[in-house]
């Protein structure tokens, strides 16, 4: 872990900003600015003053960079040159996806490890957000595609996609809450007008509306909490409430038929990321990070070709 803050801190210096380093070793801004904060702590002085237009080395700063800019290039050209020497990948490797992602890449991943990895096994898991996030966390699996980017210091996170949320709810509801009318758009300060089906904490969509909501001073009306998909749209079809989602295709059926309107957020916060998380502790790395460039390659790809129609590539401004 030391090794990687130290690695952390020559990569932002590089790059001159923590946004770029994030994006050139391919983790999220908020990761790499823990592990530089951590290194901080740990030499017991700030080695990078933070502003607007990116970092500038304190005087302790320049004094260690001096010191570990050298190790840090050295072991990078020994994992180079000792690549060559280490066998072909092999052995088991577990992926957790949730389920609107698994059907999409679990088939891709698969063809194109027996086209490259004939040796290594893959076995894969599909559960909700908050399965897949408990998987990770226990160690369960190496791989996995999460919407809460807060797993802790042993993993790679990579921010891969974006995606707006809307409200979805009856029309008889919207009128009556908005004097007669279907709003267009929909301000965070609304929620409370609109009685919620939300899921249970630990879930993130409840997470990020309990933030947002904190955030500007208001309570969410929440009327009934579930965790299951199916009740959830069938009680926002039969009129119960409302609920917050992505215009996906398990809720294009509803909209389309008038059941339900698709209100999305004014605010570009209300929105859900994508992240894929790999394990740094796991003994087989060898073959993780191979299968894990091979998921990197098809998200892209997938993306690119619109499988996730109301979804965007990340970047730093989403």
């Amino acid at each position: 872990m030391f090794f990687e803050d130290i690695s952390a801190f020559v990569a932002v210096v590089r790059a001159g900003s923590f946004s770029k380093a994030a994006i050139d070793l391919c983790i999220a801004q908020s990761a790499l600015s823990r592990r530089v904060k951590r290194l901080e702590s740990r030499m017991g002085t700030l080695l990078l003053e933070r502003s607007a237009r990116g970092v500038i080395l304190t005087e302790a700063g320049k004094m260690f960079l001096s010191r570990v800019e050298v190790i840090v290039d050295e072991i990078s050209d020994m994992e180079k040159n000792l690549s060559s020497f280490v066998k072909e990948p092999a052995g088991k490797v577990r992926i957790a996806f949730p389920p609107r992602s698994s059907s999409l890449l679990a088939p891709r991943v698969y063809k194109r490890k027996l086209e490259s990895l004939p040796l290594v096994h893959l076995e894969f898991l599909e559960g909700s957000p908050s399965q897949v996030h408990g998987w990770l966390s226990r160690g369960e699996v190496d791989i996995a595609l999460v919407y809460n980017s807060e797993i802790g210091p042993d993993y790679d996170i990579m921010p891969v996609m974006t995606e707006r949320l809307h409200l979805f709810c009856d029309k008889k509801i919207l009128k009556d809450k908005f004097n007669g009318d279907i709003p267009a758009e929909l301000l965070i300060k609304d929620l409370p007008k609109i009685p919620l089906i939300l899921p249970s904490k630990p879930h993130i969509l409840r997470v990020m509306i309990d933030r947002l909501c904190v955030l500007n001073n208001i309570r969410p009306n929440i009327v009934f909490e579930t965790d299951g998909s199916f009740v959830t749209r069938g009680m926002v079809e039969q009129g119960v409430g409302g609920t917050i989602f992505s215009l996906s295709t398990s809720w294009s059926y509803s909209v389309e038929t008038g059941q339900v309107e698709a209100i999305p957020f004014k605010s570009p916060l209300v929105c859900w990321n994508l992240y894929l998380v790999k394990s740094r502790k796991s003994p087989n790395l060898l073959a993780i990070n191979k299968v894990y460039t091979i998921l990197q390659k098809e998200i892209d790809y997938l993306l690119e070709k619109g499988a996730w129609s109301h979804a965007s590539k990340w970047s730093m401004n989403a």
